[in-house]
């Protein structure tokens, strides 16, 4: 196991900048080199970190013999950092979801990564969030019964495609999509809560009459082996107060889960997750000990619905045990690289800041949900569903 990470950061936009700042403030990682092609950005992260500052990465690669590399190029521009840091012989490599935006891409990246024997986590960054873990916990436990249908929608302002990013901002958005700015972060938590499950028919419909230069909406059925099926919807035309709006729903033979990762328009944020009735107080108790365990800190309630609108009842009455917690459940969204680095340090997929999670995400899970996103495009584009093997 190394003792000190020589790291390097490629691409110091928003995120490149937060990984940069992240590094520097580990005690095992030094922060080398880092590169931007705007000059004055590389100059002035590199003067505040101490890192040398370079606008061509392919010449910081050969003046450093670094242990880490972190990609946070644009969507459409990992291959080529990523290929070359895997070649120069970096044996660890962080990089910003998605793996890629086509799947040529893709695979040159895992080809490349299999091949020479890199291990490359890809920071899909929700997958460290509580109430995500917890959402996982409620479906690895069986909590809500078989779970035969879900659906998401993950909404941006219209101002992330048309501003966020000052002058460059249509021309990245133009090389990018909601399916591959948004829904790989939805995509990978499917895959994440519902392990080992995974989507074998795709169908999906896109809309392109707002912005003219990207698609507006993606809205695609996910079929996974298990016979579930999860409608994954995003767009980023949305007028509205926020700057993100994100739902989750899951249902179950036997309960319901209820996440609202994002509230919109007042709307409280929060999650909840009516379990099983064979579930009794003793072992709800249990669960939610060791979701606390897990860093989640939710409810545990007993609870009598009385599901009604105005004079028309559904019955109820029955004692419901449920999980819940109220508020922005969020914690560190950059949460994902900390876990990356004691993975390097402890030489495993699996530190012991992840135990009980399942492996950090990989170029393997990259790979599978660029497949994915890629379907989704494929099958707006023709009208048909599409067949994963």
């Amino acid at each position: 196991m190394p003792e000190t990470i020589n790291a390097a950061v490629i691409g110091l936009g928003i995120l490149g900048s937060q990984h940069a700042d992240l590094l520097h403030k580990r005690p095992e990682v030094s922060l080398t080199a880092v590169a931007d092609l705007r000059r004055d950005v590389a100059e002035e992260v590199g003067a505040r970190l101490g890192a040398a500052p370079y606008t061509d990465f392919r010449e910081m690669l050969r003046a450093h013999r670094v242990d880490l590399v972190v990609v946070a190029t644009p969507d459409p521009l990992h291959r080529d950092p990523t290929v070359a840091a895997i070649e120069a012989g970096v044996p660890n490599i962080v990089q910003e979801k998605p793996l890629a935006t086509t799947w040529e891409d893709a695979q040159a990246i895992f080809e490349a990564a299999e091949k020479h024997g890199a291990r490359l986590f890809v920071n899909y960054a929700n997958r460290a969030t509580p109430l995500d873990i917890s959402t996982r916990y409620v479906v690895q436990n069986d909590l809500l019964g078989r779970v035969v249908y879900g659906e998401s929608r993950l909404d941006d302002n219209i101002s992330v495609p048309t501003s966020m990013w000052g002058d460059r901002t249509k021309e990245w958005a133009a090389g990018s999509s909601t399916v591959h700015f948004l829904l790989p972060h939805v995509v990978d938590l499917l895959r994440f809560y519902f392990s080992p499950a995974e989507v074998r028919e795709v169908f999906a419909i896109s809309q392109q009459e707002v912005l003219g230069y990207t698609p507006d909406v993606y809205d695609a059925f996910l079929t996974f082996d298990t016979g579930m099926k999860v409608r994954v919807k995003a767009e980023w035309i949305k007028h509205i107060d926020e700057l993100v709006e994100f739902y989750m729903c899951f249902s179950g033979a036997e309960g319901t889960l209820i996440y609202n990762k994002r509230g919109g328009f007042g709307t409280a944020p929060g999650w909840r997750a009516n379990v099983s009735r064979s579930i009794d107080e003793k072992t709800l108790i249990g669960h939610q000990s060791a979701l606390l365990a897990l860093g989640s800190n939710v409810a545990a309630l007993l609870h009598r619905p009385a599901p009604s609108t105005g004079t028309l009842k559904a019955g109820g009455g029955d004692l419901v045990p449920a999980l819940e917690f109220r508020g922005l459940g969020y914690g560190e969204f950059m949460a994902m690289p900390d876990h990356f680095v004691d993975a390097i340090l402890q030489d495993t997929l699996e530190p012991t800041c992840w135990q009980g999670l399942g492996p950090l995400p990989t170029h393997i899970d990259g790979l599978r949900q660029t497949q994915i996103t890629a379907a989704i495009v494929r099958s707006a584009e023709t009208g048909q569903p599409i067949t994963l093997e």
